[in-house]
């Protein structure tokens, strides 16, 4: 009994941690979906991040300031390319898609330029941060905190608006443009937290660190019917199909590329089987 109870909390162990970088990204496009905006950036976004939070990282010694840098220029390009979008009228989706190219190449030429590589970049002397434990609590806290906001704020509820109802927002004197870059910036505030997540526990950056988590996290968002709560359901779902695909790689049994597809076709099964609810 003993046996069973230490690998059930040994699988928690390394479950719950691994699914907090996709859970804060799915919180991320959650918002934005809200505000009408699908955050096909989130992938681009969490290597943004990731990248920035390493380079200042290694230049200042200072983990810290690294989630602030990563956080404080991921948030300035999103709310630049959403202003962008409102003002000159252009595709939303499109736009969003650029900032998934923007982010390749400009981690791409910044590390060739910064530290002589385009492939993986170690921090010397770095161990990680022992922070693991606390991952999952506070992406708990953040659903919380994301849940709050929505539905008990006037900003939340006009972000809302903004997606449901833009007409019915103007006519009460707000801007929807201004809510739905709000929603951008949001996003772009968990995707910074989550690539910082990300790299901070290997202590290196590696080029595609998000392993489309970005694109993940949307379908969180929809199979949990856009509530942060049953999302933190789906992401542990996509988690748990992660974390079998690692054991059946150790096993060494199955092809490659048929383990490495299972997170994914796990989605399309979800898709299918679960019903969309009715409005």
């Amino acid at each position: 009994m003993n046996g069973v109870f230490s690998a059930f909390t040994g699988v928690l162990d390394s479950l719950l941690p691994a699914a907090s970088p996709l859970l804060l990204a799915s919180l991320g496009a959650l918002v934005s979906e809200h505000a009408g905006v699908l955050a096909v950036f989130m992938d681009g976004a969490i290597n943004f991040g990731g990248f920035v939070c390493i380079a200042v990282t290694g230049a200042t010694g200072s983990p810290l300031a690294g989630v602030a840098a990563a956080i404080a220029l991921t948030v300035l390009l999103l709310f630049a390319v959403s202003r962008f979008t409102e003002r000159t009228g252009a595709n939303p989706f499109l736009t969003a898609l650029s900032v998934n190219l923007l982010s390749s190449g400009a981690t791409s030429l910044s590390s060739s330029a910064l530290f002589g590589t385009r492939g993986t970049v170690a921090l010397a002397d770095f161990s990680g941060l022992d922070l693991r434990l606390w991952y999952f609590p506070a992406s708990l806290a953040a659903a919380a905190a994301v849940s709050f906001f929505l539905q008990r704020t006037l900003a939340g509820i006009s972000l809302r608006a903004a997606g449901s109802a833009p007409e019915a927002l103007a006519a009460r004197g707000g801007d929807p443009g201004k809510y739905r870059t709000l929603s951008w910036c949001i996003a772009a505030f968990f995707a910074a937290c989550a690539g910082s997540m990300l790299t901070l526990d290997l202590g290196a950056w590696v080029p595609n660190v998000s392993a489309g988590r970005g694109w993940t996290a949307l379908a969180a968002v929809y199979l949990g019917y856009k509530n942060p709560w049953l999302c933190a359901a789906a992401v542990l779902a996509f988690a748990g199909a992660e974390y079998a695909t690692n054991i059946l790689q150790g096993l060494g049994r199955m092809p490659a590329t048929i383990i490495l597809g299972l997170p994914y076709a796990l989605a399309l099964v979800v898709f299918a089987l679960v019903p969309q609810r009715k409005q």
